[in-house]
C-alpha cells in the first residue's frame, strides 16, 4: 500500500505540473502564432490573415507608442477596445478586477474573455455582476450564503425597513442590507448547478469552527480533528479592571477560545470603554511577548471600533516601547503579504483572517444598571450572518471580551440574539475546559435547526473495536471516532499523562472504501492530519487478520517514537 500511495503521490504532482505547463504552453503558442502571422509577407496570407496582420501590427505600434509616453496616456478602455486589445490579451490573459472596475475600464464585448470568476459573490449585487457576466463566455460563481449580504453607505440617518432593504444606523452612517435577494450569489444558487466546497483549512483548532459548522452549515464542513486533548477544567477569566489583561495573556495563548468576562464593563452611548481599554492592554502584552502571531480586533459596531482605536492610541502615547511595536505591527508584512494589526467592525471584516482575533461584544448594562435587548442589526432578519463572519476569522486563537454572559440575553426568540447567546455559552464552556457543556451547545444547535448530521460512527466496525481493545490491553488510552465533523480519525492513541494524542489510526472500514475520490482518501486526508500535528498510521483489515501481533508491535513502536519526536 505504501508503495502504491507513493507512486500515486508522485503521479498526482506530475499531473498538476503537466496541466500547468500545458496551459502556459497553450497561451504562449497562441501568442507566437499571432506574432508569426503578423510578421509574414502579405503575399503568403489569406484575406482574413491579411486583415489580422494589419490590425495586430497596428495594435503593437499603439502599445509601443504608449510605452514611450510619460504623460497623456490612453485609457485602458481605449487600449482594450482598439487594435491593441488583442495584443494586450495575448500578453496578459488573466485580469484581476472588481466588477465595477470591469464596467469602468473594459469595452462592452461579449467575446472579451473566455471565463469570468466571481469570488466573495455574496458581496456583489446583481447589477454589478451582470456587466462582467456579459463580457465572458462562461461564469463561475464562488461564495458563501451564510456570509454578509451586500452593503451600501448613506449619509441620511434612519433606522427602519425600506422594502426589501434594511437600513441600520451605525454611528453617523446608515448601512443598507439587502437581506432577501440582493446578492449575485443568491441568484446564482437558484439558477445554476452548485457544488459545496466542504474543506475548512483556516482554523488550526477544530473548536474555532465547530460552532459555525453546526449553527450555519448543518455540520457539512469537513474540519480537521484536534490533535491536542481538551484541557482539564480551568478557571474562569474574570477581570475586575483593565490591568487584569496582562495576567490573562498566558491563558489566552494556552486556549483556542478564551472568554474574558469584564465585571466592570459598561455600555454607554454605543460604546464600552472598559472593554476597549482591556483589549488595548491585551494587544500591548501580546506584542511584548513577540509571539509572531498576527492580530485582529473585531468590534460589533463602528462606534466601538473607534473606541478601541482611541484606547490603543492613548496607551501608546504613554508607553514609548508599545508605540514603536504598535506602529510596526500596523505595517507588518509576512512574505510580501500584509499581516498588520486590524481593528475593524462586522461590516468590513469579511475576507480577513488573523492568527489571534480579539472580539469585543460591547453590549452590556448601561449607567442605570439595566440591560436593553437591543443588539442593533444582529436583532434584524439575517443578523446572524454578521456573527458568522466574526466567529470564523481566527486561525489559532479566538478571544471573546464580554461584559455579559449568555444568561443576560433573554430575547432568544430572535435568531440573531439566540446565535449570540449560544456562542457566549459555547465560548465560555470551551474556555473553561467544560467539554460536556460545549458538546451540549453544539448538539442543541443541530436539534434547533432540525439537522441530523450523520457523522460517521466507526465504533461499530469490528476491526476498529479489536485494534482499540488490543492497544488498551497494552496500557494505552484509545479514543474512537475523534472529530466534530464527518472527517474523523478512527482511533486516537494517548498515554495517561499526555496533553496530545500520540498517534492517529485510520482503518479501511466500509466508510473508508465508500469515499469515491482516491486522491482525497489516500493523500489529502492523511496529509492534512499530519499538517495539523498528527502522527498517522494505517491499519488494513487483511493485514490485521493475517498477523495482528506484527500490527500491534508496529503501532506500539510508533506511539513510543511519536512521544520521543514531540519531546525533541
Amino acid at each position: 500500500r505504501d508503495e502504491h500511495v507513493a507512486r500515486l503521490d508522485q503521479s498526482c504532482r506530475d499531473w498538476r505540473e503537466a496541466n500547468a505547463a500545458a496551459v502556459r504552453d497553450r497561451v504562449r503558442q497562441a501568442f507566437w502564432q499571432h506574432v508569426s502571422v503578423a510578421s509574414q509577407p502579405a503575399a503568403q496570407l489569406s484575406v482574413e490573415a491579411k486583415e489580422f496582420k494589419k490590425a495586430y501590427n497596428t495594435g503593437r505600434r499603439e502599445l509601443e507608442h504608449e510605452f514611450s509616453k510619460s504623460i497623456r496616456f490612453k485609457s485602458i478602455r481605449d487600449l482594450a477596445a482598439g487594435p491593441s486589445g488583442q495584443v494586450i490579451r495575448d500578453l496578459k490573459p488573466v485580469w484581476l478586477m472588481s466588477p465595477l472596475s470591469v464596467s469602468d475600464t473594459l469595452p462592452l464585448d461579449e467575446q472579451l474573455f473566455d471565463v469570468v470568476i466571481f469570488d466573495e459573490a455574496s458581496q456583489i449585487t446583481v447589477e454589478e455582476a451582470v456587466p462582467a457576466v456579459f463580457r465572458a463566455r462562461q461564469a463561475i460563481v464562488v461564495g458563501d450564503e451564510m456570509q454578509l449580504p451586500p452593503t451600501d453607505f448613506f449619509s441620511a440617518r434612519g433606522d427602519h425597513d425600506d422594502g426589501d432593504r434594511l437600513l441600520v444606523e451605525e454611528g453617523d452612517e446608515v448601512v443598507a442590507y439587502d437581506l432577501d435577494s440582493g446578492s449575485f450569489l443568491n441568484h446564482a444558487v437558484r439558477n445554476l448547478a452548485s457544488r459545496m466546497l466542504g474543506w475548512h483549512y483556516r482554523s488550526r483548532s477544530e473548536s474555532l469552527i465547530s460552532f459555525s459548522n453546526r449553527a450555519f452549515y448543518q455540520g457539512k464542513l469537513l474540519t480537521v480533528p484536534e490533535e491536542r486533548l481538551p484541557g482539564a477544567v480551568q478557571g474562569e477569566l474574570r477581570a475586575k479592571s483593565s490591568d487584569d489583561a496582562e495576567r490573562y495573556v498566558e491563558a489566552l495563548l494556552a486556549r483556542p477560545i478564551s472568554f474574558h468576562l469584564l465585571e466592570h464593563g459598561l455600555y454607554d452611548n454605543r460604546r464600552n470603554r472598559p472593554e476597549a481599554e482591556y483589549i488595548a492592554r491585551l494587544v500591548r502584552e501580546l506584542l511584548r511577548r513577540e509571539t509572531g502571531l498576527s492580530l485582529g480586533v473585531i468590534a460589533f459596531s463602528e462606534a466601538q471600533q473607534d473606541e478601541i482605536s482611541a484606547s490603543l492610541t492613548e496607551l501608546a502615547r504613554d508607553d514609548d516601547d508599545f508605540r514603536r511595536r504598535l506602529e510596526a505591527e500596523y505595517e507588518r508584512e509576512d512574505d510580501g503579504q500584509f499581516q498588520g494589526l486590524l481593528v475593524k467592525n462586522l461590516e468590513n471584516i469579511q475576507g480577513d483572517e488573523r492568527d489571534i482575533v480579539i472580539q469585543s461584544v460591547c453590549y452590556g448594562r448601561g449607567p442605570n444598571g439595566k440591560m436593553l435587548m437591543n443588539f442593533g442589526p444582529i436583532n434584524r432578519s439575517g443578523g446572524e450572518k454578521r456573527l458568522n463572519v466574526a466567529f470564523s476569522r481566527a486561525k489559532h486563537h479566538m478571544v471573546l471580551v464580554s461584559s455579559i454572559v449568555a444568561a443576560n440575553i433573554t430575547n432568544d426568540y430572535n435568531d440573531g440574539a439566540a446565535c449570540l447567546k449560544n456562542y457566549l455559552r459555547y465560548a465560555a464552556a470551551v474556555s473553561a475546559g467544560d467539554v460536556a457543556t460545549a458538546d451540549r451547545v453544539l448538539t442543541d444547535l443541530s436539534d434547533w435547526r432540525g439537522d441530523e448530521p450523520a457523522f460517521d460512527n466507526r465504533e461499530g466496525d469490528a476491526v476498529v473495536a479489536q485494534v482499540a481493545g488490543a492497544l488498551e490491553s497494552r496500557g494505552w488510552l484509545v479514543d474512537r471516532s475523534v472529530g466534530q465533523s464527518h472527517f474523523r480519525c478512527d482511533l486516537a492513541v494517548r498515554g495517561p499523562q499526555d496533553a496530545a494524542y500520540r498517534l492517529g489510526i485510520l482503518v479501511d472500514t466500509d466508510a473508508y472504501y465508500g469515499q469515491p475520490d482516491v486522491l482525497e482518501r489516500e493523500l489529502m486526508k492523511p496529509r492534512l492530519l499530519e499538517a495539523f500535528g498528527w502522527h498517522i498510521a494505517h491499519v488494513l483489515t487483511k493485514e490485521w487478520y493475517e498477523d495482528r501481533d506484527r500490527v500491534l508491535s508496529r503501532l506500539d513502536q510508533q506511539c513510543r517514537a511519536a512521544a520521543e519526536n514531540k519531546a525533541l
